[in-house]
């Protein structure tokens, strides 16, 4: 990662309102509002606290999420992340400890889902002599 590239909102930074970007923004602070980007990557440190919601293209988490995330590519959910809200991305990679809360849309390839048919099952009735 360059470091050129990346935008940093350290600890001491509380922001409200609407986040456009283009490369990287590492948040360590706290945000509240919407994250767009359509080919940058969102970074929430340890101590990142936002509540939004967030269309990347890329995603690491590591601190508090509260909204929805829409990732066009990858989302990472580091090991003390949490995430409150849904989440939609073509890779999830969730390591142990996360908190998730929410529904989660993984579509790879983004292919068409095709509702499956469950038969109920077959009660089967025997007799028995005694």
């Amino acid at each position: 990662m360059n470091e050129g590239s990346t935008t940093n909102l350290t600890t001491d930074v509380e922001i409200k309102g609407t986040i456009k970007f283009d490369k990287v923004m590492n948040i360590e602070g706290k945000f509240e509002g919407e994250l767009v980007t359509n080919d940058g990557e969102l970074i929430v440190g340890k101590t990142g606290a936002i509540k939004a919601n967030v269309k990347v293209k890329n995603a690491t988490i590591e601190g508090r999420l509260d909204g929805n995330i829409v990732a066009a590519e990858k989302v990472v959910l580091k090991q003390k992340a949490q995430l409150l809200g849904d989440l939609q991305a073509r890779t999830l990679v969730i390591e142990e400890g996360v908190v998730f809360v929410g529904k989660c849309n993984v579509n790879p390839d983004g292919a068409k889902i095709e509702k499956q048919s469950f038969s109920k099952p077959k009660k089967e009735e025997k007799e028995i002599e005694v």
